[in-house]
């Protein structure tokens, strides 16, 4: 267990995929961290064609939803075409 595993922290974990039109997952990662809300803590795992992120919430509803807002709207840019998010 990581710090971030810890119990009691409630965390969003979203996976990003491309459908073939996006740029690498190296490139978009970088994009995409630095698209969402700075006061979001946020961490991201690579893999082959895909995004990992885990975005730490306070625990409210309010909070996860305020938390998929922004990731729907970053992977709206223009600069992100070809990614989407999975639940």
């Amino acid at each position: 267990m990581t710090d971030d595993d810890a119990p009691g922290r409630d965390h969003l974990l979203v996976t990003v995929r491309r459908n073939g039109r996006g740029a690498a997952a190296a490139t978009t990662v970088v994009r995409l961290l630095g698209l969402l809300p700075s006061d979001r803590v946020c961490t991201a795992e690579l893999a082959r064609g895909a995004i990992r992120l885990r975005l730490e919430l306070d625990g409210t509803a309010a909070d996860r939803a305020a938390a998929h807002g922004a990731v729907r709207r970053v992977l709206a840019d223009r600069a992100l075409d070809g990614w989407a998010a999975e639940s």
